[in-house]
């Protein structure tokens, strides 16, 4: 790290660790082209044993290697969304009714890099509160005025999914998950740009045409898994449009969204948030004004 921040070696933000990481890949000093070594022998196994336990046990039955003996190959990995369900502090949304906590909502608490713990404070802190104004709100609306509208909604969800068991088609849903899933690493990844950002939203938009001829193999009334991975399936392929969509209007780089034919921040432009608006022809984008108060923008220097 000392090459990508000197002043902070391995505890810079974990966006520029995972830049970081990735470009020595890139560059061929990865091992398998694929990773990099996280050596924690140096610490021995003593010290391992007490403080590290959870790391040690993962990394016996997942990767079948003991990091008291020997190195743990690493790579940069998707873990955490800092965008979502647009919601105020109470977890309510644009739409009545419709409450929002946790890694699902975005508060706009985290910026465009998350801090540490921040999952937290969504998670507990506001999902206290949309739980708590959630109620207040069913306790004061007549829900015999929206039966209607919920009859509605539950008759559409019956009809896709009796859609999805009688199925004929001739694709595959995990074939289309792992093909989804290769489009947005390599595409839409750590490193951006707009030329493989435009091939990433083709494909995707692709995809979905796809998954019109999908066909289920798993016919089970019971703890069907088969019928819930399509039906993400469905809202991971409109979510992996989305994404796109925003990293190609966002021409600039900010947090853990990096163009590399944008590398520089650009708060005369872009100091908004990104939002996405389902349409049966795709996401329509539009942008709303940042809430800036005490703490102004600064560029991150290590």
């Amino acid at each position: 790290m000392k090459n990508y921040a000197p002043s902070k070696m391995e505890l810079a933000p974990r966006d520029i660790v995972s830049r970081s990481i990735r470009t020595e890949i890139d560059e061929g000093r990865g091992f398998e082209n694929e990773y990099v070594h996280l050596d924690l022998r140096h610490l021995g196994a003593k010290k391992i044993m007490e403080r590290l336990p959870g790391i040690r046990d993962i990394c016996i039955h997942f990767a079948g290697l003991d990091p008291i003996k020997k190195p743990i190959p690493i790579q940069p990995g998707q873990h955490y969304s800092m965008g979502g369900i647009d919601c105020n502090y109470n977890g309510e949304t644009k739409l009545p009714g419709l409450y929002a906590a946790g890694e699902c909502a975005c508060v706009s608490v985290h910026g465009a890099n998350r801090l540490g713990g921040n999952s937290l404070l969504e998670t507990i802190v506001f999902g206290k509160r949309a739980g708590h104004f959630g109620s207040i709100y069913v306790k004061g609306n007549n829900n015999k005025k929206n039966s209607s509208a919920i009859a509605s909604a539950e008759k559409k969800i019956k009809t896709n999914i009796s859609a999805l068991e009688n199925s004929t088609g001739s694709e595959l849903p995990a074939a289309i998950r792992n093909e989804l899933k290769d489009t947005m690493i390599k595409n839409a990844g750590i490193f951006r740009h707009k030329d493989k950002l435009e091939k990433g939203l083709l494909k995707v938009r692709q995809l979905k045409e796809r998954y019109k001829k999908i066909h289920l193999l798993g016919k089970t009334k019971r703890f069907n898994m088969d019928l819930v991975r399509t039906i993400e399936l469905e809202s991971k392929l409109e979510l992996s449009e989305a994404i796109v969509n925003g990293a190609l209007k966002r021409e600039e780089s900010r947090g853990s969204h990096f163009r590399t034919d944008f590398p520089k921040r650009n708060d005369e432009k872009f100091l908004k948030h990104t939002l996405a608006y389902f349409t049966g022809e795709g996401p329509r984008m539009e942008e709303s004004a940042v809430n800036v108060n005490r703490f102004k923008p600064e560029e991150r220097v290590y």
